[in-house]
């Protein structure tokens, strides 16, 4: 049966058993899927306000942004980004809410790179007036895309006027010319590569053991090589975890974790599963989380940084037991190697530093 001919409760099962798959195991296709059962959802509760499901709207609405936002960039493959999906689902997410500043950045970042720079242009503008607006601090842009979209605006601006200049020139129209400013374009092209220097130098942001910073494509490039480090490298279509010149490829939710535990976690500061509470499935923000769900997806972790050959125990179990005789588990990183995560400056993580 098509998810569209489905009745509300079949879609609320369909939910739990592709939620309880994802925790299983990451599967391509499993994201898309849910997309769709949430699309669904919003649209028949949406038309039917009085229905018992509708004080249910608004959760299952942000649940479907969160998965276009986060998720939209994997719908291909849970391994590998394609920009392409990434744009539909970011514009889809739109339909839904407009005050969503991350969305307009990063929309107006994918369009620059095609050279759409009047589309580009206005995600920009967007992104800042909702920056301005913007209740949900998840989706807000940071100080240095605040930065970044003011020089992308005047880079689409620069390009617009470089572009008309250049039709004007070759139109052989007869029309009073002399009404026409004659600016020279020389000066465009320096403004425009003096702030595309800027973006460059900016475009990435590299966190490691000595601290964080803004950087190049070609400062990445060059800590690819760094021994004895465990690199998270998130600047190309797939997620790589590199170690001593061994890579493999790592899920979204995977990538989360490994830089949650890299950055947040030490020996007297072990993290727990509600730590991860954003990448969990959940029927209700009241939910629990299980304990067995959580050791399966620290092992699966486990198990890809083995397969780099770091074979010790970078992952430390830290058991210990509360009130009742309750037991809580928790893991942590003990910072047996440096670290290096390296991402592209308009990248969005679901779990905050």
């Amino acid at each position: 049966m098509k998810v569209r001919d489905k009745t509300i409760e079949e879609l609320l099962d369909l939910e739990e058993e592709l939620q309880a798959e994802k925790e299983e195991a990451e599967k391509d296709g499993l994201s898309a899927k849910l997309i769709q059962v949430y699309k669904e959802l919003y649209r028949k509760i949406y038309r039917d306000k009085d229905s018992e499901y509708a004080p249910s709207l608004e959760k299952i609405k942000k649940q479907l942004i969160f998965y276009l936002v986060q998720y939209g960039t994997y719908l291909k493959t849970v391994y590998q980004k394609d920009d392409n999906t990434a744009e539909s689902s970011l514009k889809e997410a739109l339909r839904y809410e407009k005050n969503l500043p991350i969305v307009y950045y990063r929309l107006g970042f994918l369009l620059y790179k095609k050279k759409q720079y009047p589309s580009s242009l206005h995600y920009f503008q967007h992104a800042l007036l909702y920056q301005q607006k913007a209740p949900i601090n998840k989706y807000r842009i940071t100080d240095q895309q605040i930065y970044n979209s003011h020089l992308y605006l005047a880079n689409c601006g620069l390009f617009i006027a470089k572009d008309a200049k250049e039709v004007l020139e070759k139109m052989n129209l007869t029309v009073e010319r002399e009404v026409v400013t004659n600016y020279e374009i020389s000066p465009l092209y320096q403004m425009i590569n003096e702030n595309n220097l800027s973006l460059e130098s900016s475009a990435y942001r590299i966190i490691s053991s000595d601290g964080s910073r803004y950087c190049s494509r070609e400062q990445c490039i060059d800590m690819v090589d760094l021994e004895n480090t465990i690199i998270l490298d998130l600047t190309n279509r797939e997620n790589m975890l590199i170690f001593n010149g061994t890579e493999k490829s790592l899920s979204k939710d995977q990538v989360e974790m490994l830089r949650l535990y890299i950055m947040k976690s030490n020996e007297s500061n072990p993290l727990i599963k509600n730590d991860f509470f954003d990448l969990f499935s959940r029927r209700d923000d009241t939910a629990e989380i299980k304990t067995n769900t959580y050791t399966k997806r620290v092992n699966r972790l486990t198990e890809k940084l083995t397969s780099v050959g770091i074979a010790e125990v970078v992952l430390v179990n830290k058991s210990w037991l509360v009130e009742n005789n309750r037991t809580i588990t928790g893991y942590y990183y003990n910072h047996q190697y440096p670290y290096v995560i390296m991402y592209r400056s308009d990248e969005t993580f679901i779990l905050p530093e």
